[in-house]
């Protein structure tokens, strides 16, 4: 019997942490076909917005990190640190400018 063919259309979180689910439990079971516009795989990017009701895009961190991601590894990660460093940034930028 050959592998089940499986088609996920769209390839945000949800969708795609399922198929990282399904990979872990059964690594040879599915011929996975994704379909999706999204230009960075599994949303690896944190947009962060201004404030109020007229709210922009203040800046989007591209989150470069491999998969899949172990959290007591990424917090020996010199490179997570400097992501979050960046989205802490600029919440307390936003944060002084409200007050």
């Amino acid at each position: 019997m050959g592998k089940m063919k499986l088609v996920l259309v769209g390839n945000g979180m949800a969708g795609m942490r399922t198929l990282e689910e399904l990979l872990k439990a059964a690594p040879d079971l599915y011929d996975i076909t994704v379909f999706g516009d999204e230009p960075h795989p599994n949303y690896n990017r944190i947009v962060m917005m201004t404030n109020g009701p007229a709210a922009t895009i203040g800046e989007i961190v591209d989150v470069d990190l491999a998969r899949p991601r172990d959290r007591l590894n990424l917090a020996e990660n010199p490179h997570y640190h400097h992501l979050r460093g960046r989205v802490l940034e600029f919440l307390y930028q936003k944060h002084r400018k409200a007050a």
